[in-house]
């Protein structure tokens, strides 16, 4: 809600931005921000600054990876055959198209499949697994995006004669078997060796991709020395923006790398996809763009239709093949937003109706499309600064969903305490999917409420909104905005910054718009002239005539060919307050890095 949050801005040692700004011969307000974030030495801030692809680590850092491409290799010069299993989400799609690009071009004899959500659920079920063995068992079984603690299946899996590597990200829930080919830097924490990357698994594809082009090369694989591993990075990047894992080391690289290639996409099915942004938004765009208009067209095949639609589009050849799926991923996507609107605002009622009490969310409705509740939750967790679980009916007597969680506060932790009442569940401290039986939700929630409410008596969860600096709306100009360009990639752990301006007149009354009202225009004079902007889903609660101050995210769009400034409001306050002292609140209300990418 506008006007709860507490406004601090950062505090560093203007001495050691004065130093940064000199030595790297960079604005002050960068420095500031360099320094806020942990690079107030040179030379950290120079490798942020400048990302090359020369400072990407050797793979075989992560345990585990060289064995399992060995093997890999192995397979591919012996022509054994080899079945690929993805999620259905963008992590899943693209894991899924990187690898079995890659062991085409080596020529491999290779198969896909992603899970069927609604018929066959998540990960290694039953249902994919008899599917992908229904024409044999295939040599080599690889596991993209799922599959850690699938320890009875990945055991059907060896059964039947195959040999299991598994490619994933998600935290171990149960031990790991020593045996198993298994690349998974959170299921080796504190491992020798390890590394402590936050990698999607798109970026563990690519790390293991460069890993086995090492092994082939040194094996005398001609194939190996014509592939174009940088050309993957377009793929890469639609997978660590949509899976929300930090922007810095090498995710960072793999973004602002990846960012290039998809300006002008040599793969068609990245071309066809991004062109349906590029019509909307001009000839550039960036990772926000990807995050909410090209990942959520991807993920819409998976939530309402056949994720194996996606995968087809980045591995054809043929554009107007590409074309045509991308144009049924719009329309399909277009659906999951209309269904996703309608089940937001009943779930809203609900929460306002019954949690306004409460330090955490939980609803069920057997009614609910399943394919869409993980958006819904991530929408509330925003809204209502909670930790969020959504469920719907999945089958007679289960419930299924998704969880999102607040900043400060993990997940998995909390999951674990209320394990007696779950049936699978796994994710991440921010994010999880959950399953139970139906009979135990309400035992469920009061379960999570008590462990939620406990958490927060020991961790400071503040109710703060981060300000880079408070500014005048002289200072807003396309000068300003471009000097904070090299700090991009924004998105989670390098988040775009948020600027306090001060006495805001709004020029006219904010306009509405929306399929259902939800969102509103503004405009105030800056330094260049008049600055536009925009507030998402809060057009329940408008601006004032008289002056605001206002925090926003300030960015240049491309408007009938020209540049121009717009700032997205995050919050405002009534009056001309000037900077406003931090005040620290004991309820789970935190600013929060884990967002929705799907509006």
């Amino acid at each position: 809600m506008y006007g709860s949050l507490n406004w601090k801005e950062l505090a560093v040692d203007p001495v050691e931005v004065e130093r940064l700004s000199h030595l790297l011969r960079i604005p002050k307000i960068s420095a500031k921000l360099l320094a806020a974030r942990g690079h107030g030495d040179p030379r950290s801030a120079r490798f942020f600054l400048e990302p090359h692809l020369s400072n990407l680590e050797d793979p075989f850092k992560i345990p585990r990876l060289k064995k399992s491409m060995e093997r890999l290799a192995l397979a591919i010069e012996n022509g054994e055959s080899i079945a690929v299993i993805g999620d259905y989400d963008v992590d899943g799609i693209t894991s899924t198209a990187l690898m079995v690009y890659a062991l085409r071009h080596f020529g491999a004899s290779v198969n896909y499949y992603i899970p069927r959500r609604f018929t066959e659920g998540y990960g290694l079920s039953q249902p994919v697994l008899e599917r992908t063995f229904s024409n044999g068992a295939p040599d080599i079984f690889i596991a993209l995006d799922c599959a850690t603690n699938s320890t009875e299946q990945l055991q059907w899996v060896r059964e039947r004669g195959s040999l299991p590597i598994v490619i994933d990200h998600h935290r171990a829930t149960r031990p790991i078997d020593d045996g198993l080919l298994l690349v998974n830097p959170n299921a080796f924490c504190g491992s020798e060796g390890s590394n402590n990357e936050i990698f999607c698994t798109g970026g563990l594809v690519f790390k293991c991709i460069y890993g086995l082009l090492k092994i082939l090369r040194e094996m005398g694989n001609g194939k190996a020395l014509t592939y174009n591993l940088r050309g993957q990075l377009d793929l890469v990047t639609l997978a660590t923006v949509a899976d929300v894992v930090p922007l810095v080391g090498e995710n960072r690289i793999f973004v602002r790398h990846g960012l290039k290639e998809l300006q002008n996409p040599w793969r068609v099915g990245t071309r066809a996809i991004v062109e349906q942004v590029i019509a909307e938004r001009g000839k550039t765009f960036s990772a926000t763009d990807l995050s909410f208009k090209v990942c959520p067209r991807i993920n819409a095949s998976g939530r309402i239709a056949d994720a194996t639609l996606p995968v087809e589009m980045f591995l054809t050849e043929d554009f107007d093949r590409a074309k045509e799926i991308a144009d049924q991923l719009t329309k399909m996507n277009a659906e999951r937003q209309r269904i996703e609107s309608e089940i937001t605002e009943e779930a809203s009622r609900m929460v306002d109706d019954n949690y306004a009490g409460s330090n955490s969310i939980v609803l069920f409705n057997d009614s609910w499309h399943t394919g869409v509740i993980g958006i819904v939750a991530g929408k509330l967790m925003q809204r209502y600064r909670k930790p969020c679980v959504v469920l719907s009916k999945d089958g007679n007597n289960t419930a299924k969903g998704s969880g999102r969680c607040v900043n400060g506060l993990n997940l998995v932790d909390l999951l674990s305490k209320c394990s007696s009442y779950l049936g699978a569940w796994g994710g991440h401290p921010l994010a999880a999917g959950i399953g139970m039986p139906a009979c135990n939700v309400d035992r469920f929630r009061e379960a999570f409420e008590v462990h939620v409410s406990e958490a927060l008596k020991i961790i400071d969860v503040a109710n703060d909104l981060e300000i880079a600096e408070w500014i005048e709306p002289s200072d807003v100009t396309e000068a300003f905005v471009h000097q904070l360009r090299k700090l991009e990639p924004y998105g989670s752990g390098n988040q775009q910054p948020i600027f306090a301006i001060r006495g805001v007149r709004f020029l006219s009354q904010a306009r509405i718009f929306g399929s259902r009202g939800q969102h509103f225009n503004f405009a105030f004079r800056g330094g260049d002239g008049i600055v536009r902007g925009v507030a998402w889903s809060r057009s329940d609660a408008l601006p004032l005539q008289q002056p605001c101050d206002i925090a926003v995210r300030l960015g240049l769009f491309c408007r009938d060919g020209n540049r121009v400034v717009q700032a997205e409001l995050i919050d405002f306050r009534k009056g001309n307050c000037g900077k406003v002292a931090p005040q620290h609140g004991s309820v789970c209300a935190a600013a929060v890095d884990h967002v929705s990418c799907e509006r």
